[in-house]
């Protein structure tokens, strides 16, 4: 492994490190959110039979459990696709609306970062190569590095 990919990842894991359980996050709304829904460790009720096997499929599940009646809209798509698709949804979003978006640090990460400072977004959770919106304008604008 050269060094400068050793140096990346090693400056990319140690902020999302202190974050990933939910420690330091001071909104209570949002650390229950990490702690019990984006990574919780235990198995839950229904893995086995919807099937899910990966960490990424058994994440998605818990989301969408989470927010039952809520729309989630998932974009998977990549590239200029990606990019027409979030802005055909931001135009149509609602506060309950939750966005989940694919790729966010490989062929996404410019369309992220602009997605981070859109004013839109109220709440973004960067969770390595999966990003979620919240769009509620109730709550403060704020990023989490998870």
């Amino acid at each position: 492994m050269n060094w400068r990919r050793t140096t990346s990842l090693l400056f990319t894991a140690l902020p999302r490190a202190l974050h990933r359980r939910g420690f330091g996050v001071q909104s209570p709304w949002a650390y229950e959110l990490i702690r019990d829904v984006l990574f919780e460790p235990l198995p839950y009720y229904a893995y086995d039979e919807q099937h899910l096997s990966t960490p990424s499929q058994r994440q998605l599940f818990r989301i969408r459990n989470h927010y039952q009646g809520h729309p989630i809209v998932i974009i998977d798509e990549k590239g200029d696709t990606a990019a027409k698709r979030y802005e055909e949804t931001v135009q149509k979003v609602t506060p309950e609306t939750v966005l989940i978006m694919e790729h966010i640090h490989n062929e996404n990460a410019t369309l992220w970062t602009r997605t981070v400072d859109d004013p839109r977004a109220i709440i973004t959770f960067d969770m390595g190569k999966r990003g979620m919106i919240i769009f509620d304008k109730k709550r403060i604008k704020q990023n989490y590095l998870l």
